[in-house]
């Protein structure tokens, strides 16, 4: 039986995270016994964009520094990694270090952060929907990886968490390919358990003091969760933070792919929940998504390509566009041209994976819900 620890922690004050993160680790296995001396242990945070950390888009840099210095104390060695959505390159990640305070993190918790956009193939001998990934150097290279995902909403995926936090070790524009050649939301569900699969986390810590509800993970709205979530399985993690926010583990495509494998049940009640009662931590009125209100998988095959074009919301720029491009470069079918200086969405071609949502830096792309 898996095993979640929830722990509170109120705010991101340095001492509220530390003891939150020493209840956790001594709950699951004692402090040093999940990394060992001399490795190399690679911190896979989320940095989809140069956001600041009060909007609630990327892992809080106070936990990445906590978790840095615990793998010093071990004698391991960390470095944060991460490829942001977009182009690849040293001076982005310089710049998304910076705007997230990453930067800042590593110099407190005396940690590396990865500036090698080397990447390389790995293979997913477990996989269904690939046998190879593309995949940043740094990580493939690691002793152990340790992922700290943030708590999250997620328009395509409806929860974003440790079982789609290692998509974003894809290196940069990459990624849109594998939304290509996996353009359902179910396909690409089974890509992220392929990847969850490869890879194996020796730990997954959540910074849920702050999540996202609404249109995330870029375009929600914060709001206040105060825990700490700590686990050794990833999917059992994401199945009890999906209950805190009120949504139903096997209604998140990724949990359900990793159900039908065999990896999870889906349900709370076969994971061994420590630390605070699962009851006791419950977020009322958590919002969800406008993207995911409808589950079209669950429509018959028939009907799905009009259920999309009725039910499904569609992007759209608004007046915010500036024409910055990034959502036609990031675009995985070219669905997206600049038309008098702003971006026109090609709904004929769109496979409604909410990329320019996802990635748009000014937030001007909005997902607009058909009358039906």
């Amino acid at each position: 039986m898996s095993r979640v620890y929830i722990a509170r922690c109120p705010d991101y004050d340095p001492q509220s995270v530390a003891a939150a993160l020493h209840e956790s680790l001594q709950a699951l296995a004692g402090e040093n016994a999940l990394i060992k001396s001399g490795q190399k242990v690679v911190l896979k945070v989320n940095l989809l964009q140069a956001q600041p950390p009060e909007k609630a888009v990327t892992t809080h840099p106070v936990i990445v520094a906590a978790v840095a210095r615990w793998v010093k104390r071990a004698g391991a060695t960390p470095i944060v990694a991460d490829s942001p959505g977009g182009l690849l390159n040293v001076g982005i990640l310089r710049h998304v270090y910076q705007v997230t305070g990453m930067a800042k993190a590593a110099e407190e918790g005396g940690v590396a952060l990865n500036y090698d956009v080397g990447c390389t193939r790995r293979s997913c001998p477990e996989g269904r929907m690939i046998k190879m990934v593309d995949a940043m150097r740094v990580v493939a290279e690691a002793d152990a990886i340790i992922s700290l995902p943030k708590l999250k909403t997620h328009n395509l995926t409806l929860f974003t968490g440790a079982t789609k936090s290692l998509f974003g070790t894809i290196p940069g524009v990459t990624k849109a390919g594998y939304h290509t050649k996996l353009p359902t939301v179910d396909t690409f569900s089974e890509m992220l358990i392929d990847v969850l699969c490869c890879y194996k986390p020796v730990l997954t810590i959540m910074d849920a003091v702050v999540g996202m509800e609404g249109d995330g993970p870029s375009g929600g709205d914060p709001r206040h969760v105060g825990l700490l979530l700590t686990s050794t399985d990833g999917i059992a993690l994401d199945a009890v933070a999906t209950s805190i926010i009120g949504i139903p583990p096997l209604s998140v495509p990724p949990i359900a792919a990793a159900a039908r494998r065999g990896l999870t049940t889906g349900h709370v009640k076969d994971i061994e929940v420590l630390g605070n009662r699962l009851e006791a931590v419950k977020i009322p009125g958590f919002k969800r998504p406008r993207a995911r209100k409808w589950n079209v998988s669950d429509i018959p095959p028939f009907l799905r390509s009009w259920a999309t074009r009725q039910l499904i919301a569609n992007p759209q720029a608004s007046s915010r566009c500036i024409a910055c491009d990034v959502c036609v470069e990031n675009c995985p079918v070219q669905a997206i041209t600049m038309i008098d200086k702003r971006a026109h969405m090609d709904l004929r071609r769109c496979i409604h994976c909410y990329c320019c949502h996802e990635l748009c830096p000014h937030n001007a792309v909005e997902l607009r819900q058909p009358l039906l």
